[in-house]
């Protein structure tokens, strides 16, 4: 900093040294690709970071969606086996009612009563149609 003093006056004006740009253009030249490597350093480590993560989120995603698909299987498997339950509760009850289980033995076995004649119809879902 250089002082100059105004004319017919006490103060003095403090103005910058003028630099000598030989010297610094090549300082200044060095300090820009410095900056520039630093610059593109830390821009590939973040981007490494974003691309790791990014790959962290998109394969919990996806084992979230496999697991949520699963469960939706597991539910319908449950809810049948539920179904396949109740039925089975009402059949037992029934199978102590004794004209149902009569009835039961007679078209699923095949049996008559003594002196009975049994005739087989066909059912309209069977016949054929043209």
């Amino acid at each position: 900093m250089e002082v100059h003093k105004l004319a017919n006056s006490n103060v003095s004006v403090l103005k910058p040294k003028q630099i000598n740009n030989s010297k610094n253009t090549g300082r200044s030249s060095y300090v820009q690709k410095i900056h520039r490597r630093r610059l593109a350093a830390i821009g590939i480590v973040f981007a490494l970071v974003i691309c790791v993560l990014g790959f962290q989120i998109i394969s919990a995603h996806q084992a979230y969606s496999k697991t949520v698909g699963n469960i939706e299987v597991s539910q319908a498997k449950l809810s049948k086996q539920k179904a396949t339950k109740h039925d089975l509760k009402i059949e037992k009850s029934q199978l102590n009612n004794k004209s149902y289980l009569e009835k039961y033995i007679r078209e699923k076995y095949m049996y008559s009563k003594p002196g009975e004649q049994i005739y087989n119809l066909p059912d309209s879902a069977n016949t054929f149609q043209k």
